[in-house]
């Protein structure tokens, strides 16, 4: 009898097995080089065992149901509902084309475009109406710029559709990815909220922007690939999220009115959007009692549920990332704030979630906050007081985190050399851009928003 032997799947089991190896390693070395059992000592060795639990969990726990279903045939006699694909535009001249273009190539027919100018300065609205001609395709154009959640909104009000696509002006949507993203909310009742698998576009423009192409793959692939396979991810980011109309239509003016510490919050508009469906059963009453003189309370009110959030890595977008050092700062500041945000909003209930997410969740409050004080011990007060093998270690351990997320890469993507710079994006992220967190705590309320 022969065996076939799957090598891609061998490969992929045996790079698994060297990213464990490597993590023993790691822990090895933390544990030898402690003096004592300090409470830093512990965080860094659970910090490494956690990072290496993600990585064997994102590798053997997580499926891609769209496959299956696609494979199987199994939503066959399902009838493909009309969708409704919606973004906002501010000044996108350049991008907002592309972004239409990818959307009219989408593999799923039945559906509907509606783009909302939010007073656009620049040539966008040209652009607009170019496409406007296009029956699939409503252009509402705002003369008062009114933000992103409320422009949005002014959309909704006009959608047909049983299930709605958002993605942002500057993205692209992959031809078969809306297709996969509804096939799993067809096949599974219970699932509210789909997202797709994020990348960027520009990515071979520059150092930066490679640096951050590497990044986004583990985050998907990995992080929220572990979420979802608890059907519990905890943002479904914007460049591809599809959402069952039931799942988020009663807690739009919510969503548009979201307020934190006394003013409107523009930012963490997909978190929110994806807490609203994760806590649909534990903050929907309230909220639908709060804005019940809403239209989109009383034209039609949907009962409560336990919906699950998931991540679908075949349905592919591109967004376009920033291509300079300081757009990246700002952009960080931005994201910085709205993960803030999530703490209040999504934390006091994403703890009924199953354990290994909730857990990660809060895990990684506690690391983003300890992280810059960490680093200021291992790289400025260790080194002063004459010690040095511990912040060597802490460095390589650094770089090796970053290698094994570039392997990760690697794996997924076998023709592409972007992994090399996923080290790098390591160092940046802990050395720099983890430092932005308190600039972001004292300037919550300053709501400039940054693209980049």
């Amino acid at each position: 009898m022969k065996f076939k032997i799957n090598r891609n799947r061998l490969l992929r089991h045996f790079s698994i097995l060297f990213i464990v190896i490597l993590f023993i390693a790691i822990i090895n070395g933390k544990f030898f080089s402690a003096p004592g059992l300090s409470f830093l000592i512990v965080y860094g060795l659970t910090v490494t065992f956690i990072t290496g639990l993600v990585f064997t969990l994102a590798h053997f726990r997580y499926k891609d149901l769209s496959v299956e279903i696609i494979k199987n045939n199994l939503n066959k006699n399902k009838k493909r509902p009309l969708i409704s694909c919606v973004f906002a535009v501010y000044n996108e001249e350049k991008y907002v084309g592309r972004c239409i273009e990818s959307l009219l190539k989408s593999s799923y027919k039945n559906k509907e475009i509606i783009v909302v100018n939010d007073a656009s300065i620049d040539k966008t609205l040209k652009v607009l109406k170019k496409y406007a001609k296009h029956p699939e395709v409503t252009v509402l154009d705002l003369k008062k710029n009114v933000g992103k959640k409320a422009a949005i909104a002014k959309g909704l009000r006009i959608a047909k559709g049983e299930i709605y696509v958002f993605t942002d002006s500057d993205s692209i949507v992959g031809e078969k990815s809306i297709e996969r993203c509804v096939e799993i909310i067809l096949y599974d009742k219970n699932v509210g909220g789909v997202g797709g698998h994020v990348r960027a576009w520009n990515a071979d423009r520059n150092i930066w922007t490679k640096i951050q192409d590497s990044w986004y793959e583990g985050q998907f692939s990995v992080k929220k690939a572990v979420e979802s396979s608890y059907g519990s991810v905890s943002c479904v980011s914007g460049p591809l999220a599809v959402f069952r109309k039931e799942a988020i239509f009663n807690f739009i003016p919510a969503w548009e009115n979201d307020e934190f510490l006394g003013q409107k919050f523009l930012f963490s508009t997909d978190r929110t959007m994806t807490g609203f469906v994760l806590g649909s059963k534990s903050i929907g009453k309230k909220l639908k009692e709060k804005f019940k003189d809403s239209w989109f309370v009383k034209s039609h009110d949907y009962p409560l549920k336990e919906w699950k959030v998931v991540y679908c890595k075949s349905a592919k977008a591109f967004t376009n990332v920033p291509d300079k050092f300081e757009k990246i700062i700002k952009q960080q500041v931005r994201w910085k704030k709205s993960f803030i945000r999530s703490i209040f909003f999504s934390g006091p209930f994403y703890w009924k979630k199953p354990f290994v997410p909730a857990f990660l969740f809060y895990f990684k409050i506690l690391v983003v906050f300890l992280g810059p004080f960490i680093v200021m011990r291992q790289l400025i007060y260790l080194p002063l007081s004459g010690s040095w093998f511990e912040p060597l270690l802490y460095f390589g351990g650094i770089v090796l985190v970053g290698s094994m997320y570039g392997l990760f890469y690697k794996l997924e993507n076998p023709g592409c050399h972007r992994w090399v710079y996923r080290p790098l994006m390591s160092l940046l992220s802990t050395l720099t851009l983890s430092w932005l967190l308190f600039y972001s705590v004292f300037t919550i309320k300053k709501m400039v928003w940054h693209r980049g």
